[in-house]
């Protein structure tokens, strides 16, 4: 794996977003043994699937950041560009 690769997208980072998203289904699972609102539930199962949205988008940005190898530095720059934009988007 490239050195920008790992500076891009950790496999903590990926770790970290993932074990927040368990905590999250955790507590969805607890809400419902506690027959809270459906409103409730459904708040946090939102929130649990933008946390595992996120998380694929992390995998996905770090799988590209492996292919800049041998490109030249414009593309790179251009790629860096596009993937913090795929990370800031839903």
């Amino acid at each position: 794996m490239s050195e920008a690769a790992d500076s891009y997208v950790t496999s903590k980072q990926i770790t970290t977003r993932l074990k927040r998203s368990a905590g999250q289904l955790d507590g969805v699972l607890r809400m419902m043994a506690e027959d809270r609102p459906c409103e409730d539930v459904l708040v946090q199962l939102a929130a649990v699937k933008s946390s595992v949205d996120k998380a694929m988008k992390l995998v996905i940005a770090r799988n590209i950041s492996n292919c800049v190898d041998n490109m030249a530095t414009d593309d790179i720059e251009n790629l860096s560009h596009s993937l913090d934009l795929l990370l800031k988007t839903k």
